[in-house]
């Protein structure tokens, strides 16, 4: 079934809701979830620009992935609708179906997450009165994404011509 490509552009402007236009209510809700919650989390700790950033890249991600769910879907192939973020952490059988979570992968992921949230936050902390710091973090609060953004352009430009 061939989608409006206007309302598919609509829909993905907002995370989640792109996903949930195509049918894949599951996935929809946690990209929105996901969007909606993860800079306020960050907040919590002081990192409110981390979460910010995520808050971009997530966005970026469930755009560009909603029209290449929808080019699937309307070329006729199946599309499962799985989790977001979260189908790698369940360990698959030989066929490729879910059998459990693995725990395993799930608390390294937590873990990694709880390091790198304590050392932002403590350096946050550290140096939050400290000029440079708030120099350097004023800086790249306005920089970091236009600055992404182009080096990403060039990247892309330089992958063509390979």
């Amino acid at each position: 079934m061939r989608r409006n490509s206007l309302s598919t552009f609509i829909a993905a402007l907002i995370p989640g809701v792109g996903y949930m236009y195509l049918g894949l209510y599951r996935k929809g809700l946690e990209a929105l979830a996901l969007f909606l919650l993860i800079k306020p989390v960050f907040s919590l700790f002081g990192l409110g620009v981390i979460g910010g950033i995520l808050q971009f890249f997530i966005w970026i991600y469930a755009f560009v992935d909603t029209f290449k769910t929808a080019s699937l879907l309307d070329a006729g192939k199946y599309v499962e609708d799985d989790y977001f973020i979260f189908s790698g952490f369940y360990s698959k059988d030989a066929y490729g179906n879910r059998k459990k979570i693995d725990i395993r992968y799930l608390i390294n992921t937590l873990a990694v997450l709880l390091i790198l949230a304590g050392v932002f936050s403590i350096v946050n902390k550290a140096f939050g009165t400290n000029e440079l710091y708030i120099m350097v973090k004023s800086f790249v609060r306005q920089y970091f994404i236009p600055v992404v953004m182009v080096l990403g352009g060039f990247y892309l430009l330089l992958q063509n011509r390979r």
